[in-house]
């Protein structure tokens, strides 16, 4: 059965200005004319789309392992962010994350993710973005990129409503259904996607617990009233493990009482 997830009055600002966040990024992402199309961004985006301009790191990631080059540039911009804050980015500017915020609002009532399968993405980061490319056959067909929903959703759609050919039908329609797939654990489990498949998420998600910017909560802030445990809706409970892997820093537990944001 799933359960209803409330949130206190006290996050509504907090979500306005993640809003505000997550749309700047959209637009930034977005603006052809910055000349940037080929800098690896940050975010979980697919740069095939028509308005993209930062390049998705996960696309470059996957090109260059198909190249057999190191991509020096994707890497040190992954591990700055990361290490500054660890999932920061999903909750604040990723463009799939907005979308699927979007989506959480068409039903309050969720479903449980089990814990162990939130380590698919690892599975995921390591075979479809990693290990695929570098298999001696033709990568380009079986990696995440292949199949992956945002470009789905960015790309793939749009140039087919733009008449540009890409892929076969079956191809388009295998990622039909992998995105029709997303939308629905998206609307029934809060960042569904986020939590269990994305291998972007899963890079940010090893640095949540050395990351510059972190939460905090000591013995004497918490009375275990269970309200941060609550507020959250991807299931963490920030009084027994603030800076869990599955956070994705979209700080709606801090409008409780007793969570804080701190460095150490």
């Amino acid at each position: 059965m799933g359960a209803i997830i409330t949130r206190p009055k006290g996050t509504r600002r907090i979500r306005r200005i993640r809003l505000a966040s997550q749309f700047a990024a959209l637009v930034i992402l977005s603006l052809p004319f910055l000349g940037l199309r080929t800098i690896c961004g940050p975010a979980f985006h697919c740069y095939s789309c028509p308005l993209s301009a930062f390049a998705c790191p996960l696309g470059v990631l996957v090109n260059f392992g198909t190249l057999r080059v190191f991509p020096y540039a994707a890497i040190g911009i992954l591990g700055l962010v990361s290490t500054i804050g660890g999932r920061l980015i999903c909750g604040w500017v990723c463009p799939f994350g907005l979308f699927q915020d979007g989506l959480d609002t068409i039903s309050k009532k969720k479903v449980s993710i089990p814990g162990k399968l939130t380590y698919l993405r690892y599975a995921v980061l390591g075979g479809l973005v990693i290990l695929v490319p570098l298999l001696p056959i033709k990568p380009y067909t079986y990696t995440f990129c292949n199949y992956c929903p945002a470009g789905t959703l960015e790309s793939a759609i749009p140039w087919r409503i733009m008449g540009v050919p890409g892929g076969s039908i079956s191809d388009f329609c295998i990622r039909l259904v992998i995105l029709a797939g997303v939308v629905v654990l998206a609307v029934v489990s809060s960042r569904g996607f986020c939590r269990t498949l994305c291998p972007l998420g899963a890079i940010f998600s090893l640095f949540n617990r050395i990351s510059l910017f972190r939460l905090n909560m000591t013995k004497e802030d918490c009375n275990q009233c269970g309200a941060c445990a609550k507020v959250c809706a991807i299931g963490v409970d920030p009084a027994t493990d603030p800076n869990a892997a599955a956070c994705i820093r979209c700080l709606d537990c801090t409008a409780t009482q007793h969570l804080r944001l701190g460095s150490k």
